[in-house]
C-alpha cells in the first residue's frame, strides 16, 4: 500500500501527498541498488518540506554525507588515504 504522507527526511514533518502539496517539497533520488531503511523514504526518493528548504538549502548534500555518498552520487574512495 502506497503511504499517503510526505515526510520530510530533515524534520519529520508530514503533509498529505497530493498534485499541489507535492510539488512544493524538494525531492531526492537515490542512486539505482542503494538500499537504505529510513521513514521518509518513499520508494527510492527523500522528500524536504518548504521550511527546511529554506532552512537548510544544501539539504541533499547534507543527506547524502549522512548516507556516505558523495553529491555526485558514488560511494567514497575507501583505498585513498
Amino acid at each position: 500500500m502506497s503511504r499517503l504522507y510526505l515526510r520530510c527526511v530533515v524534520c519529520s514533518r508530514q503533509q498529505a501527498d497530493g498534485l499541489i502539496s507535492g510539488a512544493a517539497w524538494g525531492r531526492l533520488e537515490l542512486p539505482a541498488g542503494l538500499e537504505v531503511e529510513h521513514p521518509a523514504l518513499k520508494g527510492s526518493t527523500f522528500r524536504c518540506c518548504p521550511t527546511c528548504i529554506q532552512r537548510h538549502p544544501g539539504w541533499q548534500a547534507e543527506l547524502l554525507a549522512s548516507l556516505g555518498l558523495s553529491p555526485n552520487g558514488s560511494q567514497p574512495n575507501s583505498t585513498t588515504p
